[in-house]
């Protein structure tokens, strides 16, 4: 069953189930340290997508990726683009609005770039307000937080940008691509804040300061990425599909709920 929205023909898109949930994949190109590839956030969070059609081809399409994302903090370190929020805010929701137009009515914007959460929550709630369907962003390593912390070697503040999660990921996918040899240990968990730590699988910090990179991370990391093995990184990324195709799951089975204007 063909799950890629870009190999489908105008009449397929036609007659094709219009309950099926469309994801949509907004990630970035930037800096992963001097371990990694520019293009981490779209390699993993395609995986994601792609790894939840295998599973459940009967209820999801997956669009091509959008690769540049709300990330100018990074433009420190060569080979980042940036794109202004509220461009991709437009940009994005113009993408859910052609879908709709063609009947499409449950998408999910899948986010593999932390900055871009607060973007995509906002086009997801256009979405829904400028045309009644539904809309959901969702970070993928949000979903699946528990488990990753089940699987995790790094302590807390080892699982932030470019740290184990991404490199073991990474490096199960293309371990020619990952060169661990170069990564060090980039682990600012601070034990003494009560608000401004990150680490993506135990929430984040419960404030929100996004300094300039280059002034935080000396090589583009933040996280340890020394521990990653390719044996975990399948570990992570299975159970990012598992939780993903929950979602999906979920979205399916959501009601299309009518607005009542109580003026």
């Amino acid at each position: 069953m063909q799950t890629d929205y870009g190999k489908l023909s105008w009449e397929e898109v036609r007659d094709i189930d219009k309950d099926r949930v469309v994801i949509l994949n907004v990630s970035a190109t930037e800096d992963h340290g001097p371990h990694m590839p520019l293009d981490t956030d779209t390699v993993l969070g395609m995986a994601v997508a792609e790894g939840v059609a295998k599973a459940i081809p009967d209820q999801v399409l997956v669009m091509p990726p959008i690769s540049y994302g709300f990330n100018e903090h990074h433009k420190d370190f060569p080979g980042v683009i940036w794109i202004q929020p509220e461009t991709l805010i437009a940009f994005v929701t113009d993408v859910t609005k052609s879908l709709a137009h063609h009947g499409f009515r449950r998408i999910l914007l899948l986010n593999s770039h932390g900055s871009n959460h607060p973007v995509l929550d906002l086009a997801a709630r256009k979405t829904v307000i400028e045309t009644g369907i539904l809309c959901v962003s969702a970070s993928y390593w949000n979903l699946c937080s528990d488990k990753i912390n089940a699987i995790r070697a790094s302590d807390i503040g080892g699982i932030a940008h470019a740290g184990e999660f991404e490199a073991a990921i990474y490096k199960y996918l293309h371990p020619d691509l990952v060169h661990l040899e170069k990564a060090q240990n980039q682990n600012l968990h601070d034990g003494k804040s009560k608000f401004f730590n990150l680490d993506l699988a135990r929430g984040g910090g419960k404030a929100m300061l996004m300094r300039w990179w280059s002034s935080v991370s000396p090589d583009g990391t933040m996280g340890d990425p020394a521990l990653a093995t390719a044996e975990n990184g399948e570990a992570f990324l299975k159970a990012a599909i598992e939780e993903t195709a929950d979602l999906v799951r979920e979205i399916r089975e959501l009601p299309l709920l009518e607005r009542k204007d109580h003026h």
